[in-house]
């Protein structure tokens, strides 16, 4: 996703964004178009970041409702 494709209200606050990306930069690595490593300890890092970045987006959630 490209700056210019990225919504004016993000989900993501813009702090947050640089460890969004790393998360999602580990998780492509693995199991994106271009994957660069299938490996043990790739697929153990890819599947770290897909937990950190649920339980993250899950908090995101619970914070939209509160304050809805």
């Amino acid at each position: 996703m490209t700056a210019q494709s990225r919504p004016q209200d993000p989900i993501v606050p813009p702090q947050d964004r640089p460890v969004v990306d790393e998360w999602l930069a580990r998780i492509a690595a693995v199991v994106g178009r271009d994957a660069r490593d299938t490996g043990p300890e790739a697929c153990r890092t890819a599947a770290e970041a897909a937990e950190e970045l649920s339980a993250y987006l899950w908090m995101l959630r619970a914070l939209r409702r509160r304050t809805a």
